[in-house]
C-alpha cells in the first residue's frame, strides 16, 4: 500500500500560495534585509546602489488558495518553448553534493549537457548553484540562526511566489558575469544577435526517494500578463555608505494562472525553467515564476532535499 504522502502527491493540490502584493503609488515592493542574510543571497542577481527611501519600502503579501496540477499528467504539452518549463529524465552520476568541488567540477557538466540537449543551446555555462535542506541544518533554521548562517551547508525552501531576475537586471547580471570571468567575453560578444537567457535546473539530491515534501511549483509563463509584473527589491543597508539592492521579480496575482508542480521528482530527473529568456523564441523577456509548495504530505515525509543550478544560455 502506497503511503499517505504518495497518495496525496499524485494528484492535484489545493494550497496557499503567497504572492507579493504591488504597492500602492510612490512605494518601491521589498524589505531592508541584514548582511547575513545578503551573503546568502547577493551573488544571484546584480548588486546595484540602492539609491531610493528604505520608508517606501512596501512588503505586503496575497495568500490565496490555489489549485497546483502535477504536470505528469497534464492536458497540454509542458515545454520551455511554450510554458516556461519542462521536466527531463536526465540520470547523473554525481551523489555527493555537499561537496562545492565535485558539484562544481562533475555536475555541473551534466547539468551544461541538459540545457544544452533541451534548448538546443550552443553554449551553456553554469554560473551558480544553491543547495535546499528541509531539514533543520540549513541557513534559515530557526535552531541557532547565528551559526547556521555562517556554517550551514544549504538554505531552507523559499515559500512566496517570485522570479530570480527582472527585464532590467538579465542583462546587468550578463555583464557582471563577463566582468567577473565567470563567462568568456568572446562568448557573449554577440549574445544579443544570438539570443540568450538564463536556465534554473532543479533537482532532488535524495538519491533513495523521491521528493516528499515541499516540492517546488511553476507558474505557465503563457498565463502571465507583462502588465501584471512588478519588482521586489531586497535593500542592505548595515554597515556601508551606499546601500545596495538586488531585485527580483514579482507578479500579482491572477485567476487565470495555471500552476504546475511534478509529483515524487526522483533524483534522475531535473526541472528547467527560464529565469530570464531572451531568445529568439521570445517577443519579450519571459520569466517562470516558482514557489516552494506545501502539499500536505504529512509528518511521516522526509524533508525536501534539492539543488538548483543557475545557467547562462547562448542560441
Amino acid at each position: 500500500m502506497r503511503s499517505t504522502f504518495a497518495r496525496r502527491l499524485s494528484t492535484a493540490v489545493s494550497t496557499r500560495l503567497t504572492y507579493p502584493a504591488r504597492p500602492p503609488l510612490g512605494f518601491q515592493n521589498g524589505r531592508t534585509v541584514t548582511k547575513g542574510h545578503w551573503d546568502k543571497i547577493g551573488d544571484i542577481f546584480p548588486q546595484e546602489p540602492w539609491t531610493g527611501s528604505t520608508a517606501k519600502l512596501d512588503d505586503q503579501e496575497v495568500v490565496k488558495e490555489i489549485t497546483v496540477r502535477d504536470g505528469r499528467g497534464a492536458s497540454k504539452p509542458l515545454t520551455l518553448e511554450r510554458s516556461g518549463f519542462e521536466l527531463r529524465s536526465w540520470p547523473t552520476k554525481v551523489t555527493e553534493f555537499l561537496d562545492d568541488e565535485i558539484v562544481k567540477t562533475q555536475y555541473y557538466k551534466d547539468t551544461e549537457a541538459l540545457v544544452k540537449a533541451a534548448t538546443g543551446a550552443t553554449d551553456a555555462i553554469v554560473f551558480q548553484h544553491m543547495r535546499r535542506d528541509g531539514a533543520l541544518h540549513n541557513k534559515e533554521s530557526a535552531a541557532d540562526q547565528t551559526l547556521n548562517q555562517r556554517t550551514a551547508p544549504a538554505h531552507g525552501a523559499v515559500q512566496r511566489v517570485h522570479a530570480d531576475y527582472t527585464s532590467d537586471n538579465g542583462p546587468m547580471k550578463l555583464r557582471e558575469l563577463v566582468d567577473a570571468g565567470v563567462v568568456p567575453a568572446e562568448s557573449v560578444a554577440d549574445a544579443d544577435k544570438r539570443g540568450w537567457s538564463i536556465v534554473n535546473v532543479w533537482r532532488s539530491i535524495d538519491v533513495a526517494n523521491p521528493v516528499q515534501s515541499l516540492p517546488l511549483a511553476v507558474l505557465d509563463a503563457s498565463t502571465v500578463k507583462t502588465d501584471d509584473t512588478f519588482t521586489y527589491a531586497l535593500v542592505m543597508e548595515e554597515g556601508r555608505e551606499q546601500p545596495l539592492v538586488g531585485f527580483n521579480n514579482g507578479v500579482s496575482y491572477s485567476d487565470a494562472h495555471e500552476w504546475y508542480y511534478f509529483s515524487k521528482m526522483t533524483h534522475d530527473e531535473a526541472l528547467l525553467f527560464y529565469t530570464y529568456d531572451d531568445s529568439f523564441a521570445s517577443s519579450n523577456p519571459r520569466f517562470v515564476f516558482h514557489t516552494a509548495i506545501d502539499t500536505g504530505a504529512g509528518p511521516d515525509a522526509l524533508p525536501r532535499r534539492s539543488i538548483e543550478c543557475r545557467c547562462l544560455v547562448l542560441f
